[in-house]
């Protein structure tokens, strides 16, 4: 559509999610603990509900149209779990596993947690440190924020029912770039490189330098073309190194020290799954640990069986008490399902992994990981990719081998010389094989590292390998070599 002006008006179909859907899917992303916490809180806020399990279809289903979603959400429109193509594995939602307070977790702060503990020393009001949560725990590990303002945006609605705009979000993150650790919430290194300089003062000719290298000149400066540089900024060689110096004392992963931290005091992740073999069957099982099964309360349903009924019917003074009563069986009907709902959607998901997966859940043995991304799974269970993507992103499996992400277990793949498809999380395991073994007087560059690929039989490109190289931190042949 042209409107006067030559203006272009472009039109963006977003698809409006219900309070229902929104409910559902945050309670897919909420770690154990903080669902154990939630489902207390429900049972000491609503009479009508009480800890008990029931067997599917004991209590009331909602009335159709009230919740769901015919293309992502709605868990009865989902292939059953038993029903997965190939599938042959046990599954049992109530865990005998470790409850979640017999955990021990480490007495040093995460980077999450020490960088909330700022939010209350900056000028943000209560909506901004609600946002500012939502990002803080959005960064990587190494300190990171690399997901897009829009993006932030659209899951601030999805998972926290706050609805803002993108500049709204990057204001929030400007304030949060300037907490400790200094570089955090950069979006590269450049960026991280940058905050930190700024935090220097007072600002000495060496700072001013390495602030001009990295923002005017940071591809030579990566490549180390030192004669390059001190043209480009009519600097001697001895200001152009110590300008490098102070860029080489900064810290280009600002997250990764608490992350060390943590390591060193053991600090453990609760797995949601545990996969283990049994006779040659892999046993899923969701690891509910200490989280309490709820019902609907069948006495308080009974006793307040005069006011379910139509409220006008009532005598005028008990309508206000019949409303009380309808809200709070309804508001407990409607927790039990997306319990239920939550649990079907996480073991569905899960046992399709395995069963993609199933020689890796076998062996432990990376290079038998078949190639699968979300988009496999979602049409193999019946599932919108934006619902696998939301329970991939947050949980984790214990297996024989170790307890690893979901996400470890997706990765595109390749077809090798001999018709193999093999993942391209194995063509990486080769690629570092063949670096540690190199000689490191003479590295090899990513040419002939592409070469060598060839030469096992992985057809991969320069770039390709430049690519993968970058993703696992491995710097170029020249930063590589030892003298």
């Amino acid at each position: 559509m042209t409107g006067t002006g030559g203006n272009k008006q472009k039109l963006k179909q977003r698809q409006k999610l219900s309070a229902r859907q929104i409910q559902l899917m945050q309670m897919v992303m909420l770690p154990q603990t903080e669902l154990s916490q939630r489902i207390k809180q429900e049972l000491e806020r609503n009479p009508a509900l009480e800890e008990g399990s029931d067997e599917p279809g004991d209590y009331e289903e909602l009335p159709e149209g009230e919740g769901g979603t015919p293309e992502s959400i709605d868990a009865d429109d989902y292939t059953d779990v038993d029903e997965i193509p190939g599938s042959a594995y046990k599954h049992n939602s109530r865990s005998e596993g470790a409850s979640a307070s017999e955990i021990p977790f480490a007495d040093t702060p995460t980077l999450q947690e020490y960088l909330r503990r700022q939010l209350y020393m900056t000028d943000l009001d209560e909506e901004q440190r609600q946002i500012a949560t939502f990002v803080i725990g959005s960064l990587e590990d190494d300190g990171y924020l690399r997901q897009t303002t829009e993006g932030l945006a659209d899951d601030l609605a999805i998972y926290q029912g706050i609805y803002c705009s993108p500049e709204e979000v990057e204001a929030v993150v400007r304030a949060i770039r300037t907490l400790d650790p200094p570089g955090v919430g950069a979006r590269d290194l450049r960026d991280c490189l940058l905050l930190q300089l700024e935090r220097r003062t007072p600002e000495t000719p060496a700072i001013t330098l390495a602030k001009r290298l990295l923002t005017d000149h940071f591809d030579e400066l990566s490549k180390r073309h030192y004669s390059a540089l001190s043209e480009a900024c009519d600097a001697d060689d001895d200001q152009i190194r110590e300008a490098i110096r102070l860029i080489v004392s900064l810290n280009p992963t600002p997250g990764l020290d608490f992350g060390t931290r943590m390591e060193g005091n053991a600090q453990t992740v609760i797995p949601d799954f545990i996969v283990t073999e049994s006779n040659g069957d892999l046993v899923v099982t969701l690891n509910n640990g200490d989280i309490p099964e709820v019902r609907v309360n069948r006495q308080f349903e009974d006793e307040m069986s005069a006011y379910t009924g139509d409220l006008r019917s009532l005598p005028r003074e008990q309508r206000e008490t019949g409303k009380f009563v309808k809200g709070k069986l309804e508001a407990a009907r409607t927790f039990v399902d997306m319990i239920r709902q939550r649990r079907e959607t996480l073991m569905s998901t899960m046992m399709c992994i395995v069963d993609m997966q199933r020689e890796y859940f076998l062996s432990g043995d990376v290079s038998t990981l078949r190639p699968m991304i979300l988009k496999d799974v979602a049409d193999r269970i019946g599932y919108d990719i934006s619902t696998i993507s939301r329970v991939t992103s947050t949980k984790y499996v214990q297996t024989d081998f170790g307890t690893f992400p979901l996400r470890h277990f997706f990765s595109e793949g390749m077809v090798r010389d001999d018709g193999e498809e093999i993942s391209t999380r194995h063509v990486r395991q080769i690629l570092r094989e063949i670096i540690d073994e190199e000689d490191k007087q003479r590295p090899l560059s990513d040419e002939a590292l592409s070469r060598a690929l060839r030469e096992r039989g992985y057809d991969v490109a320069r770039r390709t390998v430049a690519k993968y190289r970058d993703g696992m931190g491995i710097p170029v042949a020249r930063l590589r070599k030892e003298f």
